[in-house]
């Protein structure tokens, strides 16, 4: 996906490593689904995300995701770090299924967040 995504995206410019990230227990009020480290310049996805009724559209959202925070990197502003800045929001718009992963996410999120989904619950 990585690599697909480096291709289609930032002409296979960025050296970026990815990894599935630590399972966290317990019920949650919210769920990082990615992140990128700029010192590793690492991407860890979520392990709840590796499951087959997760589409691959959305594993890609978030790739294509942390791979911004990689291209853009953060700016300063009054002593603090920007990394969703304006540009950064219009690029995410860039990756063709936007609009359709982030309407599943919000469809699914209470699922994600309990760790309640299943096989029966629809994926697209």
């Amino acid at each position: 996906i990585r690599d697909a995504v480096n291709r289609t995206y930032f002409d296979a410019r960025l050296d970026v490593d990815i990894c599935w990230g630590k399972a966290s227990r317990g019920n949650r009020r919210s769920i990082r689904l990615g992140s990128y480290s700029f010192d590793e310049r690492l991407i860890r996805i979520h392990p709840l995300l590796d499951q087959a009724v997760v589409p691959p559209y959305v594993v890609v959202a978030v790739v294509h995701h942390e791979m911004l925070h990689c291209a853009l990197g953060a700016r300063k502003q009054g002593g603090r770090r920007m990394v969703h800045t304006p540009e950064f929001r219009k690029r995410e718009r860039e990756y063709r299924f936007f609009d359709r992963s982030v309407a599943w996410e919000k469809e699914h999120l209470a699922d994600l967040l309990k760790n309640r989904l299943r096989p029966g619950v629809p994926s697209a």
